[in-house]
């Protein structure tokens, strides 16, 4: 007997608990809970957030943080790729979301990977930087390929962000004559 009061109170208890989260949450996503600076943010959505389902709210709540953190510039970045990205036609905007699907899918380490080699080129100068767009824009189709496959199909590209530069300056050497 007092086993079972023992369990009908702790289910109880967990019930209620879980209850009391779930108002939480969605009080947390009340309009009236939101600080002034995220309602500044988010005026514009100020007469339909009751019909704004939580999961998107939570989103929108966190977005609107973000910018209250961003740097002048930082959002003057962000506003620059919106316009951009409503810009962007359909279609061009259906490649990218299935190459970030792509990307997502790729193991954690190829991921990183790449972050890192994006990284590389972002610190690099501008001067270098432009030399390499050149160099990989001047290269025949079938050698950009051919370097692409390389670097989905060897490692140790992968671990070095040096190994694009080197791919990128041996396909060059090759298409010039070994120059």
């Amino acid at each position: 007997m007092n086993k079972m009061l023992t369990h009908i109170a702790l289910t109880g208890l967990l019930y209620f608990s879980v209850v009391m989260s779930a108002t939480a949450n969605n009080a947390a996503t009340d309009w009236e809970q939101l600080n002034e600076e995220q309602r500044a943010v988010l005026r514009n959505l100020e007469d339909g957030w009751e019909n704004i389902p939580d999961e998107r709210r939570q989103r929108l709540i966190t977005g609107a943080s973000r910018w209250i953190e961003m740097t002048p510039d930082q959002r003057e970045q962000a506003k620059s790729r919106l316009q951009q990205w409503k810009n962007t036609s359909p279609e061009d905007k259906a490649k990218m979301r299935q190459r970030m699907k792509e990307f997502h899918d790729l193991p954690l380490e190829l991921k990183q990977a790449m972050r890192n080699k994006y990284q590389w080129f972002n610190d690099l100068p501008e001067e270098e930087k432009e030399n390499l767009r050149n160099r990989w824009e001047n290269l025949a189709t079938e050698k950009k390929q051919e370097a692409l496959d390389r670097l989905r199909s060897n490692p140790a590209m992968h671990q070095s962000p040096a190994g694009l530069q080197n791919s990128l300056q041996n396909n060059t050497r090759e298409q010039n004559g070994g120059r």
